[in-house]
């Protein structure tokens, strides 16, 4: 049984392992959520196995008395903060996630970060009961640029360009601000004001209620609450088949009595794969019909399982591109609408790694083939995104700029024709601006991030090896009279016990692990870093592990990996 070592962040300090996350408990080997009881019965046995008196070897005694030192740390520090956050939190706050550093500050200090924290946490909460989010929409027509204007050309090259600059102007503004409230647990209300020019051209005021039935049932309604009124209603259901989807909208001004009706029906095609097909119905004054199939696939997790992994800590380099793991899509339809009877086609790629995604989308209608190009970088507090369509009736390029829930978008008229050439280059410009950015500052980054990160690690390796070394041999020798004992009592029964594996790996836990079993079962919680446990060697603490397990159950015998976040359920099945 070992631990094998993989990518991650080096430190440049030394880290002190009592601030890593959930180090007490792993300490203790107690899940997140250990009673008090639980941390002082676990912490008897500890101290009586770890006491200094207790041992009999001159040689151990050191080892015993840090490892001794330790659980003393782990228990007062986990004991320390159960009282001080229940005083100043209530039973709520002891459910609460805290960062692993508090548990090591004196009461003093931890009694004002904590005061802080509540005051920090009611501040937001009354933030967050009035969302609020804003778009700028501003249209700007600068077809005059590559037009073809007579008497531009015969102008002086100076004065035919300042001619095309003249010609640039703002064709449409639209403002649109949200506000949102949490009425309770299922039930939201948003207002929304639209200022010219809109939709209604004096401005609109929107209100809007989502209210959530059940898990399955949710039900949406908007109404104007100006001169033009209408009423939007929305109902979703989703089970087990698949996602429905019915609107319908009603207003005095609808010429016909019956009200137009959208019905939206989604549903995963395969168990083995994530496709879906989507099916929409629209019945009104233009109706239409549709049939579109989505299919993402993700690339890379095979070859690094923890990749994927959201409950390790963030502090891996990932791939050595940036493009070695992501999500790529492809999806493809059909809409059929009389004369704006159209087929489509898209393909695109997601590289969380460098917070981007690509996208390529081909359209065929009758009035001729087009294609929309779309490129963005960010995350969910910032981020920008470029779009270039081009079909018949002109070159389009839309920028949106997103920063904290609000958004600046620019459309930008660049041909009203169709001008391939002018699409190309325009498709063109962001996509080699990208490029050059990856080429010339991102992956050098991400070289020299690598680098340092292994020349540290091999240096931390080297300087701490013999001491870590002897301590974790010593601890192991402490360890090594209970897992016989536990090893004799497993075989009696054909219960769970340890075996050696491969021999290229880092660090033998086989002695440390074997302690841990209990009535042939193996627990220990996830969420953490096992390196806290007894007769674990962490050599390069910033780098993700694998916990690789053989051992023998009802006379047989088994493998597992299990990543170093994931917690230890053995066996993983019956005899």
């Amino acid at each position: 049984m070992s631990q094998s070592k993989r990518h991650g962040d080096a430190s440049k300090e030394k880290e002190n392992p009592f601030d890593r996350e959930g180090f007490l408990y792993s300490v203790l080997n107690l899940p997140d959520t250990a009673s008090a009881e639980d941390v002082r019965e676990r912490y008897k046995a500890l101290s009586v196995l770890f006491h200094p008196d207790k041992q009999r070897e001159e040689s151990t005694k050191d080892t015993a008395s840090k490892r001794f030192l330790e659980i003393q740390k782990a228990y007062e520090g986990i004991s320390t903060c159960f009282a001080t956050v229940y005083d100043i939190y209530g039973f709520e706050g002891t459910h609460m996630k805290w960062p692993p550093e508090l548990r090591s500050k004196p009461r003093d200090e931890l009694v004002n970060i904590l005061n802080r924290s509540k005051w920090e946490l009611e501040a937001q909460r009354m933030e967050d009961l009035v969302r609020s989010q804003g778009r700028v929409v501003i249209g700007v027509n600068a077809s005059s640029l590559f037009s073809n204007i007579e008497h531009v050309e015969s102008a002086p090259m100076f004065h035919g360009w300042y001619g095309r600059l003249q010609g640039i102007r703002v064709s449409s503004f639209a403002l649109r601000h949200s506000f949102q409230r949490e009425i309770d647990d299922k039930t939201r209300l948003i207002l929304t004001t639209r200022a010219p020019s809109g939709k209604f051209g004096t401005g609109s005021l929107l209100g809007t209620v989502k209210h959530q039935y059940s898990p399955r049932l949710s039900f949406e309604a908007t109404a104007s609450l100006l001169r033009a009124h209408f009423v939007m209603m929305k109902a979703r259901y989703q089970n087990e088949a698949g996602t429905y989807v019915l609107q319908t909208s009603l207003s005095p001004s609808f010429e016909p009595a019956f009200p137009p009706i959208t019905i939206t029906h989604s549903r995963r095609l395969f168990k083995d794969s994530m496709t879906q097909g989507v099916l929409i119905c629209h019945m009104g004054n233009q109706p239409h019909f549709s049939v579109n199939i989505v299919s993402p696939h993700r690339f890379g997790a095979k070859s690094d399982p923890l990749y994927f992994d959201r409950e390790e800590p963030q502090t891996k380099l990932g791939s050595w591109s940036g493009f070695g793991t992501g999500v790529r899509q492809w999806s493809c339809g059909i809409t059929l609408a009389g004369m704006g009877t159209s087929t489509r086609a898209e393909w695109g790629l997601v590289f969380p790694e460098l917070m981007a995604q690509a996208s390529l989308g081909l359209q065929l209608s009758f009035a001729g083939p087009g294609w929309v190009v779309t490129g963005a970088w960010g995350d969910e507090q910032a981020g920008i995104t470029t779009t270039v369509g081009f079909n018949a009736a002109g070159v389009d390029l839309t920028l949106n700029l997103s920063y904290l829930g609000q958004r600046l978008v620019l459309p930008i008229v660049l041909a009203e024709n169709g001008n391939a050439p002018l699409a190309y280059l325009v498709t063109s410009l962001p996509s080699a601006a990208f490029l050059l950015a990856y080429q010339f500052i991102l992956k050098p980054r991400r070289r020299k991030q690598r680098a340092e990160f292994y020349r540290q690690a091999r240096k931390e390796l080297l300087e701490e090896k013999s001491n870590i070394h002897r301590e974790i041999e010593e601890t192991t020798l402490l360890l090594r009279e209970t897992a016989r004992r536990h090893t004799q009592a497993e075989k009696i029964k054909e219960g769970m016990f340890m075996r050696l594996i491969a021999r290229a790996l880092v660090v033998d836990v086989t002695v440390a692990i074997q302690a841990l079993v209990h009535k042939s079962q193996l627990y220990i919680p996830g969420h953490r870093s096992k390196s806290g446990l007894q007769g674990f060697y962490d050599p390069v603490p910033s780098c993700a592990k694998c916990l690789r397990i053989r051992y023998t159950f009802g006379g047989r015998m088994h493998y597992c990996e299990i990543p170093d976040y994931k917690p230890v359920v053995l066996p993983l099945g019956g005899k």
